[in-house]
């Protein structure tokens, strides 16, 4: 016999923020694909979720290139000119026509690519430099079935965050699955030095010198690439609002980025989250030794005096240096580094010896110091409460007996309580609505809902045996706008999820406001051939605000909907009182 059952999932939450983004807008960035994908996560809409974070990634890697071409493109060629050496002096004058030639250069490069780009924020850069829209891209994938591009998505995020636990356990579940090749999961961000030098030194294990030697060149002119582009990274706002004088404002922001700089190759010398030490030097390393093996002695020794000369001191170059200097015919001036050797180790001790300098002469707030931290508030001035922004309100808590008056009053009782359910803060209740009002609904659902709405269109997410049809409020409303379904059940709709709110906050006897994060009318019918007798569960137990762990170990960690508190299931039907509820103990296997 077929049956339908009629569900409102209620997910609530202590604290609620709202913010709405037009799709109609055409000054969209990253920071707005993001936001809209991230919305769409929250509401189920998984296509869209992974269609609008794969452009807010794809945008964002657009918007930096851009950007870093364009200050390529401004670079004065002379731009160290102004400051003289020999007296550690400089022309003011000369310094603010180069940065004020460089200012303008830029200003029209970001007009010409970007003339209406609103700017992104701090916080949103951050959430993409450690890359946590895979997190979500990852299981958006998942949940339309394609597990090789969520393994990757896992894969990526794991190289920047080795040590997170909860996307270790998903990439180890994407590998097992059987449609997931291991070949075709990949790292999403390559930087081209890295695979060449990898294959470098893969050539040389096996023996290939010649070929090596043609690689692990091609590397070193990718590194140097990858570290300009690390250092113009570098030369972006500031992260923190200044209001300082000029030339000291202007000093600190250089300072900033200096820092930064030289920061580049400690950040290039992670390659698919492993640390390879000296990795710039190490191509001579590979050089010196391929170039001996196919008997190109004057290039074995330039490679030699370029590795020595950022490690003037390393026991084994030397002993190498003194080796081929007694080979037949080999030139104490062939030991001369290279061109591209001398310039980057140049650039580097200029750099480090003028940050010494300012050092030791200034000291200036760093990126991650807040103002706050800085400014001493003027006598009498009252302190800023954190505590008082907070959105969720204070309410008074009930005693038992108010709690039960209440649920009293409405003609709620109480069906299972915690002893029934396995676990702490658990609760069935009964009566919510009325036969009535259950009927209404039925006929709301009939006429507004879409099929897999809120399953991204599959009609059977969770069992071959069932076809799901949602209605949202946000589509309730619309509907009844437009005159295509009955105002007032919509309005019940709301209505029935307002009291289930308040019915957790009374029998939990609350000390703070419940927000509503998610509200989803769904109707589930057995399909004409699903047999009379099944074991399989209409909707497979899960956790809702954490992840669940193989070990039965709860995380609460995105992308799960860790901003919930409670989650609630209004049943429209009377299966209740057949006692076919049931919930599974905290420490063991769901």
């Amino acid at each position: 016999m077929n049956y339908i059952s009629l569900i409102i999932f209620t997910f609530l939450l202590s604290l609620s923020t709202c913010d709405e983004i037009s799709l109609g807008n055409s000054k969209i960035n990253y920071e707005k694909l993001y936001k809209v994908g991230v919305d769409a996560y929250l509401e189920n809409r998984w296509r869209d979720c992974a269609s609008l974070i794969e452009k807010s990634i794809d945008d964002f890697f657009y918007y930096n290139t851009i950007i870093i071409r364009c200050r390529r493109k401004c670079q004065n060629s002379d731009s160290d000119l102004f400051f003289n050496e020999t007296d550690s002096s400089f022309d003011l004058w000369h310094l603010q026509t180069l940065v004020t030639e460089r200012a303008l250069c830029l200003m029209k490069c970001h007009n010409l690519y970007f003339p209406n780009r609103p700017k992104t924020s701090k916080e949103t850069d951050e959430l993409f430099e450690k890359k946590v829209p895979y997190n979500y891209l990852q299981l958006c994938y998942f949940k339309i079935e394609e597990h090789e591009k969520a393994a990757s998505c896992a894969y990526t995020f794991l190289i920047h965050n080795p040590g997170h636990e909860v996307m270790q356990a998903n990439l180890q579940y994407y590998m097992a699955l059987p449609d997931v090749k291991i070949e075709n999961v990949k790292y999403l961000e390559p930087k081209n030095y890295q695979d060449l030098f990898l294959k470098g030194a893969q050539l040389y294990m096996e023996g290939d010198y010649n070929d090596s030697i043609e690689v692990m060149e091609m590397s070193l002119k990718e590194y140097l690439a990858a570290e300009e582009e690390c250092r113009l990274h570098c030369e972006g706002p500031l992260p923190q609002i200044s209001n300082e004088e000029l030339y000291i404002a202007i000093t600190n922001h250089f300072t900033y980025a200096l820092r930064c700089k030289l920061r580049c190759p400690e950040k290039l010398s992670y390659m698919y989250g492993q640390k390879h030490e000296q990795l710039f030097t190490m191509h001579y390393h590979y050089l010196q030794f391929n170039y001996y093996k196919v008997g190109k002695l004057k290039e074995t020794c330039s490679a030699v005096a370029s590795f020595l000369l950022f490690y003037p001191n390393d026991d084994t170059m030397l002993a190498n240096k003194e080796y081929y200097s007694k080979q037949p015919g080999v030139l104490e001036e062939w030991f001369t580094p290279r061109e591209e050797a001398v310039g980057y180790h140049s650039q580097l001790e200029r750099e480090i010896k003028l940050l010494k300098a300012i050092e030791h002469h200034f000291q200036f707030k760093t990126a991650n110091q807040s103002a706050s931290q800085s400014l001493t508030p003027p006598p009498g001035a009252k302190k800023t409460s954190v505590e008082k922004r907070k959105l969720g309100k204070p309410k008074k808590k009930l005693t038992p007996a108010e709690s039960s008056d209440w649920l009293k009053k409405y003609g709620i009782s109480l069906l299972m309580d915690e002893n029934n359910l396995n676990g702490t803060k658990r609760v069935a209740l009964s009566n919510l609505a009325s036969k009535e009002e259950c009927q209404k609904l039925l006929n709301l659902v009939m006429e507004g809902a879409v099929h897999g709405d809120g399953y991204n269109g599959r009609e059977s997410p969770h069992t071959e045996f069932e076809m799901f049809e949602g209605l949202t409020v946000a589509r309730a409303a619309l509907l009844a706008h437009r005159g295509l379904v009955n105002p007032a059940e919509a309005q019940l709709l709301l209505n029935v999820s307002e009291k289930a709110r308040q019915a957790v906050e009374a029998y939990f006897n609350l000390d703070t406001e419940l927000f509503f994060s998610y509200t989803h009318l769904v109707c589930r019918t057995a399909l004409p051939d699903s047999p009379d007798i099944r074991d399989d569960l209409s909707h497979p137990i899960h956790a809702d605000n954490c992840v669940l762990m193989p070990n039965g170990k709860c995380v609460k960690e995105k992308p799960a909907y860790i901003w919930r508190d409670y989650s609630s299931i209004v049943y429209l039907n009377d299966y209740l009182r057949r006692r076919i509820i049931f919930a599974k103990e905290r420490n063991i296997i769901q």
